[in-house]
């Protein structure tokens, strides 16, 4: 792979940092993404060479400015930006009905719409260089019916169809586009931080390593490929078997133990929440 030039999104921690870590090993020049510009300069820290330097961008994806300033940063620092990996996510993991209008919009707005945005302030430089990788990474929870990620669900399936869509119409220009959707992701990210937080117990060995998704993205910018399944076991045929018989996806939620372990899950974050806010319907701060 030649060197290029990288955005990570949601980089300062979880499957964000294994990602970048893959990235600059390669040599790519970077910037990272996230709120928390502390974690940020921590991590940039430990990865930047003289060889592949790291910036960083402390933005809040969450904020309707937030592609506008992230691009800014990223002419000035890389002067120019090959791939655009779409890694950030926010996920309440509490019922739908519990959430507010402004929790629903601040999770698509980072989950769905900083993506898109952020792609289409980047696409001319792309077409212009005759080259570009947009990785989105989705989730299973967006093809499944995953127990009580409406909205969460609502932001991964958009990614997957959002991808499928820019790679037709703009595949020929150079400049790709892929969704690399992820089953459960064990020792770090989202899935272990609520094992952890919540101390319920659940069934770890169809989690894959953030190691392998890492590896699952350097496929997608060396090959360009159209779609990445990473995950345990017949990913691709599980999603075509719940796309043809969409009631599979409960079954499975059943059988698996998923939906009684993500009611336990809810029930602790709207216990926390309401303990917090004293109203469960409250906006987080």
């Amino acid at each position: 792979m030649q060197t290029r030039t990288a955005i990570v999104t949601g980089a300062s921690r979880g499957i964000g940092q294994h990602i970048a870590t893959a990235l600059s090993s390669r040599g790519m020049p970077l910037l990272l993404v996230a709120r928390s510009g502390t974690e940020l300069e921590r991590f940039a820290r430990e990865l930047h060479t003289p060889q592949a330097p790291v910036a960083i961008a402390a933005v809040d994806l969450g904020q309707p400015d937030a592609p506008e300033r992230i691009v800014d940063v990223a002419r000035r620092e890389l002067g120019r930006v090959d791939v655009l990996v779409n890694n950030a996510a926010l996920e309440y993991q509490r019922r739908f009905h519990t959430l507010t209008p402004t929790e629903i919009e601040a999770l698509i707005r980072v989950d769905l719409l900083a993506p898109i945005q952020l792609t289409r302030l980047l696409l001319p430089q792309m077409l212009a260089d005759g080259y570009g990788r947009i990785v989105n990474v989705s989730s299973i929870a967006g093809r499944v019916g995953f127990p009580l990620t409406e909205a969460y669900a609502a932001s991964k399936d958009g990614l997957i169809g959002f991808s499928r869509s820019l790679r037709n119409d703009y595949g020929a220009s150079g400049v790709t586009a892929t969704a690399v959707v992820l089953g459960a992701v064990r020792d770090t990210g989202l899935g272990q931080r609520t094992i952890q937080e919540t101390g319920l117990r659940t069934n770890t060995s169809f989690m894959v390593r953030p190691e392998k998704v890492a590896r699952g993205v350097l496929r997608v910018i060396d090959k360009g490929r159209a779609e990445v399944i990473v995950m345990k076991g017949p990913g691709r045929l599980l999603i075509a078997l719940t796309d043809l018989f969409p009631s599979l996806g409960s079954r499975l939620n059943k059988a698996s133990g998923a939906e009684k372990y993500m009611h336990q899950v809810a029930d602790f974050r709207e216990r926390a929440h309401a303990n917090s806010t004293g109203n469960p319907n409250d906006l987080i701060a």
